[in-house]
C-alpha cells in the first residue's frame, strides 16, 4: 500500500510514467524500427495485388468472413459454394491503399421461379458512388468492375450490393441472388498509392504501445531494452509478413491489435505494483528480474488470447449459451440445469453471480465474460511460478536446518528459472487457446478457482512441514481459506467440483499413510485440510447440489440398466476411435505432445529437490491420478462421458516439464538442442491451434 495520501500516490504514478514514456520514445532502436516499420507498410500498397474470396464458406482456410456482411448464410449445390445475396449486403477489403482496383464477380444461375419473382437486377455501390447495375442472368454471368482510385479514399475497398429480394414459400429468408466467387487486382500502371492511414495508423500506434509495454514489463534492469528491442523487431516481421501474406484481413486486425496493445500496456502497470506487493505479503521470492519475465509472459498470453477473440467475426465458440446463462442467473434462476452430449447435469452459477458486479460500469455482457476469461487464463501462470517458488524457497531452508550434507543446493535462481519456465508452458501450450477458443468460460474460472485452491495448499502444507512438531499457529485461519477456496470450486464448475473432491481423497489418504508412519506434520496438515474438505462439501451440496437429487437418483437408475450409453441415448463408442482420438487431440494436440511425455520424469526429479518437495509431487501425482482415471473410463463404459480430466493436470504437466526440461538444459550441448527442438514443436502446435480460429474460423479439438 501507498504511504502517501491517494491524491499524491496517483499524480506521482502519473509522472512517473510520462517519465517512462519520455525515456522510451527516445531510444535510438526504436526509431529506426518504427522507421522500418513505416517504409514497409508504405511499400506494400505499391506492390502487385490479387485477392479472391470464396463465397460460401464460413469454416476452414480460404474463408469468406470477415469480408462479408449482410449476406445470408453459406451453402452448395452441384455447382459449389455460394451465398445468396440480401439487399445493402457488403464487401470488405481493408489495408488496399487508395489506387484503382479491378473486380470480378461470378454469379451462380438461378432457377425459374426466380427468374419470375427474384431481382432483375443488382446494383453496386462503392462509397456512395454508383458503379453500375449487373443484370441478373438465369444460366448465371461473370461481370468485371473498375473501381476508380477516388473511390477508396480511405484505402479500403467497399462495394455494396443493392438489390430487390424474394422470399419462396416455406423460407423465412429474403434472397437477391447467388454469389459464388469475388476476385479483385490492382489495375496496372496507376502510379503510387496512398496506404489505408487508419490501419497503418492503428498498427503504428500498437507498436508504440507494444514497445512501452515490453520495457516496462521488463523493468529499469541493464538488458531490458536489449530484450525488448529484439522482441520488438520480431513483431515488427510478424506485422510486415501478415500484410504481405494477406493485406485484407492484416486491415482487419489493425483496431484489435491497438485496443488488445493498450489494455496489455494497462495490465503491466496494474501488475507492477500488485504482483509485488503480494509477493511480499506471501513470502514468494520474486526479484526484479523474475517479476520482468513474469510480467511479459502474463501480458503476453493475455495479449493472444484477447486479441484473438477482438478480432472481426473469429471463432466465437460458447460466448452466447454463457450469456444467456448469466441473463438466467442475474434474473433469479441459480438452479441451472445443461446437458452435454445426451446427459443433464448440474450448472452451478458460482462464476456468474461473482461476475455480477462488473456489468455495473456498463460494460456488456460478451464483453465482460471475454475480457475476465482471458484475464483468468493468464494469471495463472503467476499461480504456477508462485508454488515452484515457494518450494525452491522451503527446499534451500530444509537443507539449511536438517544440515543434509548435499554438496550441491541450487540457488533461488534456478527455482525461479524452473517457475519461469512452469509458467510459460502453462499459458503457452495450445491446451489454454482452445478452452478460449471454445468460450468455456465457466471452466476456464472454475480451472483458475482450482489452480488458486492448489497454489494455496503449498504454503500451508510447507508451514507444518517445516516447523515444529507443536506448531499449531493459523490453524483456524487456514481452514477458513482452504474452505472458502474449496467452495468456490465446487459450486463454479460441476466437472471440477467431482475433479477437486478426488484429489482431496487422495490427499488424504496420502496424508494418514504418513500419520501412520510417525510424520507429525501430517497429522498436524490432514486436520485443516480436511474440516475445509468436509465443510465445503457439505455447503455446496446442502445449498446447491441437493435440488439436483432426483435427477440423480433417476440417472442412477438408468445407469444400472442401460450404462451411461444408455442414458444418454447413444450408441456405444468404438474403442478404436477412442484411442485414436485420446492420441491425436489428447496426448498431441492439447500440449505438444513434449511435455506430457517429460512431465513425469519431471515429478521423479522433483521428488530428489528433498522432503518440501514432496507437497509439490503429491499434489501433481493426485491430479495424474485423477486424470487417469477418466481418461480410462470411456474405455470401460463405451461412453464419450467425462470430466475435463487432461485440462485438470495441465498445471502439473507444466511443472513436471519445466523441471525436465531444466536438467536436459543443463546436459550440455546436445541436451539444450534436444530441448529447443522439442520446444519449436510446442510453439509450432500452438501457433496452429491460435492462427486457425482466429482467421478461418477452424474449430480446433473441444479440450478435455
Amino acid at each position: 500500500m501507498p504511504t502517501e495520501q491517494p491524491v499524491e500516490w496517483v499524480i506521482q504514478r502519473l509522472r512517473g510514467e510520462v517519465q517512462a514514456w519520455v525515456a522510451a520514445l527516445c531510444v535510438p532502436a526504436l526509431h529506426l524500427l518504427l522507421g522500418l516499420l513505416l517504409l514497409a507498410l508504405l511499400l506494400i500498397p505499391q506492390l502487385p495485388f490479387s485477392y479472391t474470396i470464396n463465397v460460401g464458406k464460413e469454416e476452414g482456410y480460404q474463408s469468406d468472413l470477415p469480408h462479408l456482411q449482410g449476406f445470408n448464410t453459406a451453402e452448395s449445390d452441384v455447382h459449389g459454394s455460394f451465398r445468396w445475396t440480401q439487399d445493402g449486403a457488403t464487401i470488405t477489403l481493408p489495408g488496399l491503399g487508395q489506387r484503382a482496383m479491378l473486380v470480378q464477380l461470378h454469379f451462380f444461375p438461378v432457377n425459374a421461379e426466380m427468374v419470375a419473382n427474384g431481382p432483375q437486377q443488382t446494383a453496386v455501390w462503392s462509397n456512395g458512388v454508383h458503379l453500375a447495375d449487373l443484370p441478373v442472368r438465369p444460366e448465371g454471368a461473370y461481370y468485371r468492375l473498375l473501381v476508380p482510385a477516388q473511390v477508396l479514399s480511405d484505402g479500403t475497398l467497399h462495394l455494396t450490393l443493392r438489390t430487390e429480394t424474394y422470399t419462396p414459400p416455406g423460407d423465412p429468408r429474403r434472397l437477391g441472388t447467388p454469389l459464388d466467387r469475388i476476385s479483385v487486382t490492382a489495375a496496372p500502371g496507376a502510379g503510387l498509392a496512398a496506404p489505408d492511414w487508419s490501419a497503418l495508423g492503428a498498427w503504428l500506434l500498437g507498436a508504440l504501445f507494444f514497445w512501452v509495454t515490453l520495457l516496462r514489463a521488463l523493468g529499469p534492469l541493464p538488458y531490458a531494452r536489449w530484450w525488448a528491442t529484439w522482441f520488438f523487431a520480431g513483431g515488427i516481421i510478424l506485422v510486415v509478413s501478415a500484410a504481405l501474406l494477406d493485406l485484407p484481413r492484416w486491415g482487419f486486425g489493425a483496431q484489435p491489435a491497438l485496443v488488445t496493445l493498450a489494455l496489455c500496456y494497462l495490465l503491466v502497470l496494474a501488475l507492477r505494483v500488485i504482483l509485488p506487493a503480494l509477493a511480499v505479503r506471501f513470502a514468494v521470492p520474486l526479484d526484479a528480474r523474475t517479476l520482468g519475465w513474469l510480467l511479459l509472459i502474463i501480458v503476453v498470453a493475455f495479449g493472444l488470447r484477447y486479441g484473438g477473440r477482438l478480432y472481426p467475426r473469429s471463432m466465437h465458440g460458447d460466448i452466447g449459451f454463457h450469456t444467456n446463462r448469466f441473463y438466467e442467473t442475474m434474473l433469479g434462476t441459480v438452479y441451472l440445469l445443461s446437458r452435454n452430449r445426451g446427459i443433464d447435469f448440474p450448472y452451478p452459477p458460482g462464476p456468474y453471480l461473482t461476475l455480477a458486479p462488473l456489468i455495473l460500469p456498463g460494460i456488456t455482457t460478451p464483453d465482460m465474460l471475454q475480457l475476465s476469461t482471458t484475464l483468468a487464463d493468464s494469471l495463472g501462470a503467476a499461480l504456477v511460478f508462485a508454488m515452484v517458488a515457494w518450494t525452491g524457497k522451503a527446499v534451500q531452508e530444509w537443507h539449511a536446518r536438517a544440515q543434509t550434507g548435499a554438496t550441491v543446493i541450487p540457488s533461488q535462481d534456478f527455482y525461479s528459472r524452473t517457475g519461469l519456465l512452469a509458467a510459460a508452458l502453462y499459458v503457452f501450450t495450445a491446451a489454454g487457446f482452445m478452452t478460449n477458443w471454445w468460450s468455456f468460460s465457466t471452466h476456464i474460472y472454475a480451472q483458475f478457482s482450482a489452480l488458486l485452491l492448489i497454489t494455496a495448499m503449498v504454503p500451508i502444507g510447507l508451514h507444518y512441514m517445516l516447523n515444529g512438531e507443536s506448531e499449531t499457529t493459523g490453524n483456524r485461519r487456514q481452514t477458513l481459506i482452504l474452505g472458502i477456496l474449496m467452495t468456490g470450486v465446487f459450486l463454479g464448475h460441476f466437472g471440477f467440483f467431482i475433479n477437486v473432491g478426488l484429489l482431496l481423497g487422495l490427499l488424504l489418504i496420502i496424508l494418514w499413510v504418513g500419520m501412520g508412519r510417525g510424520a507429525g506434520w501430517a497429522g498436524r496438515m490432514h486436520w485443516p485440510l480436511l474440516l475445509a474438505a468436509v465443510g465445503a462439501g457439505l455447503a455446496a451440496l446442502l445449498v446447491f447440489y441437493s435440488a439436483y437429487l432426483p435427477l440423480f437418483l433417476r440417472q442412477a437408475q438408468e445407469v444400472a440398466t442401460g450404462g451411461l450409453t444408455g442414458l444418454a441415448e447413444r450408441v456405444p463408442a468404438e474403442r478404436g476411435h477412442l484411442w485414436e482420438v485420446l492420441w491425436y487431440r489428447g496426448l498431441i494436440t492439447h500440449f505438444g505432445f513434449f511435455p506430457l511425455l517429460l512431465a513425469p520424469l519431471g515429478m521423479l526429479l522433483l521428488a530428489r529437490w528433498g522432503r518440501p518437495a514432496l507437497l509439490l509431487v503429491a499434489l501433481m501425482a493426485g491430479s495424474f491420478l485423477v486424470s487417469a482415471l477418466f481418461a480410462l473410463l470411456p474405455f470401460i463404459t463405451l461412453s464419450t462421458q467425462s470430466t475435463r480430466w487432461l485440462m485438470f493436470s495441465a498445471w502439473a504437466v507444466a511443472v513436471g516439464a519445466a523441471v525436465a526440461a531444466q536438467l536436459l538444459w543443463r546436459c550440455g550441448r546436445v541436451g539444450r538442442l534436444v530441448v529447443l527442438a522439442m520446444g519449436g514443436v510446442v510453439l509450432w502446435n500452438t501457433a496452429m491451434i491460435w492462427l486457425g480460429p482466429l482467421i478461418w474460423r477452424i474449430r480446433p479439438p473441444e479440450p478435455f
